[in-house]
């Protein structure tokens, strides 16, 4: 699956800038799931589901309801929404649809969230904190994007936030399928579903600098080098005790600066942004090296990165995965790299090629006991 458009051009003009429609991204676009699967993954204890209701019996007309569901016959023909979080981490047809986005940061990709609207359905104006593609699928929606602009947000019901009045739209399109639209984080959007829809967003982080470094600070505590104290700059007898003076603030600052140049935070930040959304499933018995080559020996054996699963480079020998540090010898850097880009199934046998000596092998084991990759067999 290819997007077709002019990736540099976007990059240039429009990632994080402002919106922009993309028509037939997506030529001949097909359903990587059906309404019918979606709601029944809705039904399933683990998923993240909920159904908004833009006419529901309540002061402000606004309804959110929480998965898992039983059955939705409650909600009606028209003017609802049922949107699942992470399917990719359910299904791996829908995980294909991250693979056109791989000219973007890895570390940078969220979930891929899948809604289904009835006809009028919708989730009201708002705006996200994070970037976004959103493909549609099968049906029409007709979408109003604006780019960033002063905008109130309200909370019509609980769990749901809007924001307030109108927006100046610089897109006002109806979407069919294969169109992809771009939103970046905090541009105002709406889009109703002008009959039964399905609309696949491919979200990528957009940290705040405060949640980064409340991130840092947690996983900071934890290292011995980080536990140096602050210490006063020169103080005279004379200096006012219930005055900040510039010189102080200027030692904090330079303390935290220093902290945060560090080789240390470096690491801290891979080990951050490496980690993935929710728990990876770890196989019930540890892999040893010594298993490795009989085990991607077996016919019919495939490979695949764990859906949610994020392995990254940030030096020669460093390597991140799952929250974790993954240190690489040179030997085993082509595999170490070829594991990064592994993105869907791969025949076993590719990986076996890469696999010839003891360090690598370690590597291939360490990854498959922190569950970023797993092996299985196809039924021939």
């Amino acid at each position: 699956m290819k997007l077709a458009f002019d990736k540099d051009d976007f990059l240039k003009n429009y990632w994080q800038k402002k919106p922009c429609l993309i028509r037939q991204g997506f030529a001949d676009f097909t359903d990587p799931v059906s309404p019918e699967i979606l709601a029944g993954l809705a039904m399933e204890e683990g998923a993240d589901s909920r159904v908004i209701e833009s006419q529901a019996d309540t002061e402000s007309g606004w309804l959110v309801t929480h998965g898992p569901f039983e059955e939705y016959e409650q909600f009606g023909e028209s003017h609802w929404t049922l949107l699942v979080q992470s399917v990719n981490e359910w299904l791996p047809d829908v995980g294909e649809l991250i693979t056109p986005f791989r000219f973007l940061p890895d570390w940078r990709i969220d979930d891929v969230m899948v809604s289904f609207s009835c006809e009028n359905g919708g989730v009201g104006p708002h705006l996200d904190q994070y970037d976004v593609f959103i493909i549609q699928g099968a049906g029409s929606r007709h979408w109003r994007v604006g780019e960033r602009q002063s905008m109130r947000e309200c909370q019509p019901a609980a769990d749901l936030c809007q924001v307030e009045g109108e927006f100046k739209a610089v897109i006002d399109e109806h979407l069919k399928a294969g169109d992809v639209l771009y939103i970046p984080a905090s541009c105002p959007h709406d889009g109703v579903a002008l009959e039964p829809s399905l609309n696949y967003s491919v979200g990528f982080r957009a940290p705040s600098k405060a949640e980064l470094l409340l991130q840092l600070g947690d996983i900071a505590m934890q290292q011995e080098s980080l536990q140096e104290r602050y210490q006063d700059p020169e103080i005279g007898s004379d200096d006012t005790s219930w005055e900040i003076e510039e010189k102080q603030l200027a030692a904090l600052k330079g303390f935290l600066k220093e902290a945060l140049e560090s080789d240390e935070t470096d690491r801290l930040l891979a080990r951050i942004v490496s980690q993935s959304k929710r728990p990876l499933p770890e196989p019930e018995l540890p892999t040893t090296a010594a298993q490795v080559p009989d085990l991607l020996a077996q016919p019919n054996a495939f490979i695949e990165k764990a859906s949610g699963a994020r392995f990254l480079k940030l030096s020669k020998t460093e390597f991140y995965g799952n929250g974790e540090a993954f240190r690489v010898i040179p030997e085993a850097l082509p595999t170490a790299e070829w594991l990064a880009q592994l993105q869907g199934s791969k025949s076993a046998s590719e990986l076996s090629k890469r696999v010839n000596l003891t360090a690598q092998a370690e590597l291939v084991a360490e990854m498959i006991n922190q569950g970023i990759i797993y092996l299985y067999i196809e039924e021939s």
